[in-house]
This record gives structure tokens, C-alpha cells and sequence, in this order.
């Protein structure tokens, strides 16, 4: 989307970075710090989504090339289409109060959100980005579309690290995603959990919430445990007798080839795999030893674009006016591994040699970007390099004196030097063979390994663990700063004996953070904390505070009890009167009571499938009760297994 598309509005837009965005720094509760940012970083717009405002803000891609809009609609319960939230219901949070007010933020495609803003733009899947955070903190990632890395789009990783900042600086307190994503026909939550050992949502701090079908977090654990540990020998060996056993032995070797590093498990292979974000392929290494010397290069020097593997990882010397690649490396502070930073030198030199030497910035960028996916390092390192040597050629940056673009160009080194690689001497040089593409393999080997590994009961039940592992979260901490003059109070309201056992049955919800002058008086923090959880929840719309009492700090009360509350996030216990428990906009999972307990030992709501049996009323999975979704029994006509059993005594 170009910038000229907001620039005819009434206000000069102001256009963000993840880097700018981390200057705003807000001290409250999400409740407050959202209605802040709006206010200072959101333009509000002309139209409203169901009777919900609009704002707009503004952000630029990390490569500079793309301004997108995020748009927040502030959704009151009262105008929602569903004012209960079934993620929060599906992920563990049903006890949850409702929260007056919902904040949606969309990252639409194209011209899509134009097309459905009077509509149901709210429950469009076609979104590049969605999430919702309820006023209290809490919140759900509702989709990421992962468009290619070569699109007009912001990228998935771009806009998680977009979300994972702005969640930071908001100071929400939960968010759990569903996660569902893939990389073709890939499940990223297992491909991911194998080579990584967490899930592709796990780089930014998202952590196994609930399972599926009984899966529990000691489930997970113990079956990422079991398949990252797989020996790469063991299964060439088991698969030594299958249809695919020789192609699976070809593609471990070819890898093992391609790395100095050892890898020994599934987990390594795959991690190893991961990292070649190309479409290129992976060349198979012969056993070549590569020497650092700064004497002349022998007549069996092989340039160095031949081997598609990181080299010169140990010459650190350089000359009066040009880099060689280990150094200009070693210089680089940036968060990517040396091997990365090598290899984008490498594709960067091999295409400006592919498109006749000289290449304008946007141009090189594009064509490197068909080989690597991370725009972020392919940037740092357009951004750094000039006058690097790389083999026999260097590579040079300079402004165009007549269109006063940046340009590229490679050029071969004077006087037949190169950068200090050469061969070992050998009477028998070997070239690199022909290649295997990496998606390919990783496919071929999830389909075959992963998933159809042979009579192994175990390895099945782990693959299943793992897929039945949907839900994640991230949690923040409540704290502040060494010098903060700030007091942090979770506020528990702890509700009367009457209203436990007639109206609140379920298990308490989390207490809502206060942010106050540590200076305030007794009066004034019942007062603000009162106007707090009015502010927040429907059931405590007319609750008046009676008394606060600190969990860690019994026996003190008034000012002297908050000077010494310097510790951050303490539970303060809440009584008072006027909970609404008349209100159906109670808990966020509904006011009925869901009772689970299903032969797969599920005993909560997950989200999946289920049936109530008209017998005893308790619900169970469709799919352990081998009933096939579209034919579905209806609730009168189904009778659980133990019922139906009790029938036949």
C-alpha cells in the first residue's frame, strides 16, 4: 500500500517503526496504556465497524519498502455480535469475567478491508494480521497470514516481531494463539517442535497452554523429548529395508556434508535444514579441507562460488582497502550467526556476477530475496558491505553521480589475488555434485520419517501429542524499574461465602492490575481501584470497594502499609458489595456449566468436537466417540459408552 493513499486525509499521517514504536513508553494498565497509544500514535478515522470506532496507524516495513495500516476497532460488549469470547473459552480462560470492551487489531489485505468495513470485517479470515485484547490485558492472536517473503506485504516474522513489541509496550498481560499454521503441508507446530524443540510462535515466548483430547504440558514435553532425540544412524537402519530407505540415507548424508557441525539427531538435521530459507539448492560438500594463508594462491585454487557452504571462517586479516569475508563478518554485531552472514555475502556476490556485474540496491535486493527469505539480514547486510572480497571477486557500493541511486557492482580482485582460501593440494579434486532442494527434502522426510516411521508405537503416539498441542501463550510480568515511583497492585475482589456457592462457581479469575503513585492514600487507592473494575467488567459495574488487604503485608494498613509496597505485582485481596450476578455477561465461557469428561481424559472444554449424552448429561469428543462430523447424532439421540453400558446391566 503506498503512502499517497493517506496522505489526502485531514491529518499529516505519522508513519512507525518497531524502532520508533519502542520510544513510547507507558506506565499503566493496558486499560490505560491503550487508550493512550490511540490517543498519541492512532488517527481516528471517519467511519465506524458496527457502531465501533476506527483508528488507524501507520508503520513502515522493516526493509522501508512497504507502509501498512493497523487498524483498532474498540468493540463495547454491548454492540458485539458475540459479546462472549469463545478463544477464551477454548483455551482455559472461561472463569475469566467479561470484559466491557474489546480492542481488535487488523492488518488487512490490500483493499479487502475498503470492500468489508461495513460488513463483518471483524470475522474476515483473509487478514494478514488479527488479534483481540480484552480491556483487562487479556488476549488472543486470531490469525497471521504468512505471506511470501518476496510479496508487497509485510512477512509473518515482521509482523510478529510488529505485534510481540506493541504487546510489550501496551503491558498486556496474557495472549494465547491457536496455533494452526503451516508451511505448505507442513505442520509448523510439529516441524518446528522436532527441530526446535518449541513451536515456530515459541521464538517470541509463546509456551504450551492446554492440549487437545487429554494432551497435557508433561505430554508434550515427553514427546518433543522423544522425537528431537531420534538417531539419524537409527533411522537409516530402520528404514534401511523400505521402498524410501536409500533416498532417506542420501538425504541425511548430503546435509551432513554440507555442515562442519555434527549432526547426529532429527532435530539437528531439521534445525540445520530450517536455516537454508531458500530456494536454491543445497550442494553436496566432498571432504575439501580449506586453509587460511596469505601467500599466493596455487594453481589449484577453486573460486569460491563453486562451494555453497560458508567458508574463510578463520582468516582474520585484511588489507589496506578491502574486507575479506571473515573480517567484514567479524566487524558485524547484528543478531545473525556468522554462517548466515557469510552465506548472504555469498548469494549477494553470486547474483550481481549472474546479472552482469552492476545492480541497483532495489534490484540486487529483489533478486537475493528469490534465495533468501529473511529481508531483515538481507538488508543489514546491503547496508554494511562494500569493498569485500569474496573468492577472486570484490564486491563495491556506490551512489550513481547521475540518478543518485545506490548501485552494486563486482569486480574482480588486481593482480590475481583473492581473498587467502585455497585447496589443499590433492591429486583428485572433486566437485560438489548435483543438489536436492531443501523445501523438497523437508517435506520428503516429514512425510516419511516424521509421520510414517515404521512399526514404532511410540514414535506415533508422540507425533500425535504434539499435533494435538495447539494452544499457546505468552505471558508478561508484572514489574517496573529500579526507578519507578510507581505501585503495582494485582486487586483480587474476593466474593462472599452466598455468592461462591450460589452464582460463582468457577475457580477465581486472574485479579486486575492497578498501576498508582506508591505516595496514595488509603482512600484514594479504594477509590481509583473501585473506578478500575467498574471500568473493566460487566459484573462490577456498580461494585463498591470496602476493604484492600495486601497478601505480604498483613497487619498494616492506610499510607503506612503503602510505603512498604515497593515490591511490583503484589495480590491485594478485595472485599465489597454490588457484584451483578443477574448478568448473563458473566464468565467469558457462558454461564452454563460445561461438564467434560471424555475416555480420551479430557475433563475441560478444548475447543474440539464434542456431544452431550442425553443420559448423564456430560459432554465427550466426537471424534473418540467415532462419530463423523457431518453425521453428527444429535444430543437426544447420542448415549455415551458408560450409559449405554449401565442400560445393558
Amino acid at each position: 500500500m503506498a503512502l499517497t493513499d493517506f496522505k489526502k486525509r485531514k491529518r499529516t499521517p505519522q508513519v512507525l517503526t518497531i524502532h520508533s514504536l519502542a520510544s513510547l513508553v507507558l506506565h499503566g494498565s493496558f486499560r490505560e496504556n491503550i487508550r493512550e497509544f490511540l490517543k498519541k500514535r492512532a488517527g481516528i478515522e471517519d467511519y465506524s465497524v458496527g457502531g465501533s470506532p476506527v483508528w488507524c496507524t501507520l508503520f513502515e516495513s522493516e526493509s522501508g519498502d512497504v507502509v501498512f495500516p493497523l487498524y483498532t476497532v474498540e468493540v463495547a460488549v454491548e454492540r458485539a455480535a458475540e459479546p462472549l469470547c469463545n478463544p477464551c473459552r477454548c483455551v482455559g480462560w472461561g472463569h475469566h469475567f467479561v470484559s466491557k470492551r474489546s480492542y481488535h487489531m487488523i492488518i488487512p489485505e490490500g483493499e479487502e478491508w475498503k470492500k468489508h468495513r461495513w460488513k463483518l470485517s471483524l470475522e474476515l479470515e483473509e487478514h494478514l494480521f488479527h488479534a483481540v485484547i480484552h480491556c483487562n490485558g487479556f488476549g488472543h492472536l486470531l490469525c497471521i497470514n504468512k505471506i511470501e517473503e518476496n510479496s508487497k506485504h509485510p512477512h509473518g516474522e515482521e509482523l510478529m516481531n510488529l505485534w510481540d513489541n506493541l504487546c510489550t509496550i501496551l503491558q498486556t498481560r496474557e495472549i494465547s494463539v491457536l496455533d494452526l499454521s503451516k508451511k505448505g503441508s507442513m505442520d509448523l507446530r510439529l516441524l518446528f517442535g522436532v527441530a526446535c524443540r518449541r513451536p515456530w510462535f515459541g521464538y517470541w515466548g509463546y509456551k504450551f497452554c492446554r492440549g487437545s483430547f487429554g494432551v497435557t504440558e508433561q505430554h508434550y514435553e515427553r514427546a518433543i523429548d522423544i522425537l528431537s532425540s531420534i538417531d539419524l544412524d537409527k533411522i537409516v537402519h530402520d528404514f534401511s529395508k523400505t521402498k524410501n530407505g536409500k533416498l532417506i540415507e542420501e538425504i541425511i548424508q548430503t546435509y551432513r556434508d554440507a555442515t562442519e557441525s555434527q549432526l547426529v539427531t532429527i532435530g539437528d538435521l531439521l534445525q540445520f535444514m530450517l536455516t537454508f530459507k531458500s530456494k536454491s539448492p543445497v550442494k553436496r560438500k566432498k571432504v575439501v579441507a580449506l586453509v587460511a594463508t596469505s601467500s599466493k594462491i596455487s594453481s589449484k585454487t577453486i573460486p569460491q562460488d563453486k562451494i555453497h557452504v560458508p567458508s574463510d571462517t578463520s582468516h582474520k586479516g585484511k588489507t589496506s582497502k578491502r574486507d575479506s569475508l571473515a573480517s567484514f563478518v567479524a566487524k558485524m554485531d547484528g543478531r545473525w550467526p556468522s554462517r548466515r552472514l557469510e552465506y548472504a555475502v555469498n548469494v549477494i556476490a553470486d547474483t550481481l556476477e549472474a546479472n552482469g556485474a552492476e545492480m541497483c540496491r532495489q534490484e540486487l535486493r529483489d533478486a537475493v530475496r528469490e534465495h533468501i527469505g529473511d529481508t531483515g539480514l538481507i538488508d543489514y547486510v546491503l547496508k554494511s558491505i562494500n569493498k569485500v572480497t569474496v573468492g577472486n571477486r570484490t564486491i563495491h557500493r556506490a551512489i550513481n553521480p547521475t540518478t543518485r541511486l545506490l548501485e552494486f557492482s563486482l569486480k574482480p580482485v588486481a593482480n590475481g589475488k583473492n581473498s587467502g582460501i585455497k585447496m589443499e593440494e590433492q591429486t583428485d579434486v572433486q566437485f560438489p555434485e548435483p543438489a536436492l532442494h531443501v523445501n523438497e527434502d523437508l517435506l520428503f522426510l516429514y512425510n516419511n520419517v516424521i509421520l510414517g516411521y515404521p512399526n514404532d508405537h511410540l514414535v506415533s503416539i508422540a507425533t500425535s501429542a504434539i499435533l494435538n498441542s495447539k494452544h499457546f501463550v505468552k505471558k508478561w510480568q508484572v514489574k517496573g524499574n529500579a526507578e519507578d515511583t510507581l505501585l503495582r497492585l494485582v486487586c483480587q475482589v474476593r466474593p462472599t461465602y452466598d455468592e461462591l456457592v450460589e452464582k460463582l462457581t468457577r475457580p477465581l479469575p486472574p485479579g486486575e492490575l492497578v498501576v498508582l503513585p506508591q505516595s496514595v492514600g488509603a482512600s484514594e487507592l479504594k477509590a481509583k481501584l473501585q473506578c478500575a473494575l467498574r471500568d473493566t467488567y460487566c459484573i462490577m459495574d456498580k461494585f463498591t470497594v470496602s476493604d484492600i488487604k495486601i497478601a505480604k503485608l498483613k497487619g498494616r494498613e492506610g499510607q503506612d502499609l503503602l510505603s512498604y509496597a515497593a515490591e511490583q505485582g503484589l495480590l491485594a485481596w478485595v472485599t465489597g458489595y454490588g457484584l451483578d450476578l443477574s448478568t448473563s455477561l458473566r464468565y467469558e465461557g457462558g454461564i452454563d456449566d460445561w461438564k467434560v469428561d471424555c475416555l480420551c481424559g479430557a475433563r475441560d472444554d478444548d475447543g474440539e468436537s464434542m456431544v452431550l449424552c442425553h443420559v448423564c448429561h456430560v459432554r465427550q469428543h466426537t471424534e473418540c466417540n467415532n462419530i463423523i462430523e457431518k453425521d453428527e447424532a444429535p444430543p437426544s439421540a447420542f448415549a455415551c459408552d458408560r450409559c449405554s453400558r449401565g442400560k445393558k446391566h
